[in-house]
């Protein structure tokens, strides 16, 4: 489990990283573990079937990140305030004795702007699909149904990942910020 969060961990480090290295692949999950089986003995029909299926099934991805792009800018709307709010409470730290409150402070802040920067991440950040490209297509040798059947059952598996990856990124970045809102929050109470 320990490892689980920390591969979470880093794969978030590297969205936010990626914000200042622009169109280098950011890793991510395995959440699509199945194999694509043999297409070999499916009738025309059935490919058919497979090809729809597939369309589907890439547009639902498409659709799937537009909601988590969707989700992440709002949560970047909010969190920009939230900083600016952890930011002023510095002013309050000249009303007590003791600096020590500085620490927790700056740690808070710190931990908001990490959240921010991964909602910008995954607005920002390429993700990755496989799509069918249809020059690319128009050069495969016939029975072409058969190898578009065949390309469907394989590249999907990309975009599922992607958008499994956005969707904990996302959590982790409402996460990041709702620690770092408690954090402030808890200062404040604290210098007030």
């Amino acid at each position: 489990m320990a490892h689980a969060f920390l591969r979470a961990q880093g794969i978030y480090a590297e969205h936010v990283i990626a914000l200042v290295r622009p169109g280098n692949v950011v890793p991510t999950f395995a959440a699509h573990q199945v194999e694509a089986g043999d297409l070999a003995s499916w009738s025309t029909d059935e490919l058919q079937i497979m090809i729809d299926e597939g369309r589907r099934q890439s547009d639902r991805q498409q659709a799937d990140l537009e909601l988590i792009r969707g989700r992440a800018q709002w949560l970047f709307a909010v969190g920009l305030p939230l900083i600016i709010a952890i930011a002023t409470i510095r002013a309050e730290f000249h009303k007590t004795d003791s600096c020590w409150w500085t620490v927790p402070w700056a740690i808070s802040l710190l931990i908001s702007v990490y959240g921010v920067l991964g909602a910008a991440a995954i607005m920002t950040v390429r993700a990755d699909f496989d799509m069918i490209d249809t020059a690319a297509l128009s050069n495969h040798q016939r029975p072409i149904l058969r190898k578009l059947a065949d390309d469907y059952a394989v590249m999907l598996a990309t975009g599922e990942n992607t958008v499994a990856t956005r969707l904990t990124v996302y959590r982790q970045a409402v996460v990041w910020l709702i620690i770092g809102g408690l954090g402030a929050l808890v200062v404040w109470l604290a210098v007030k």
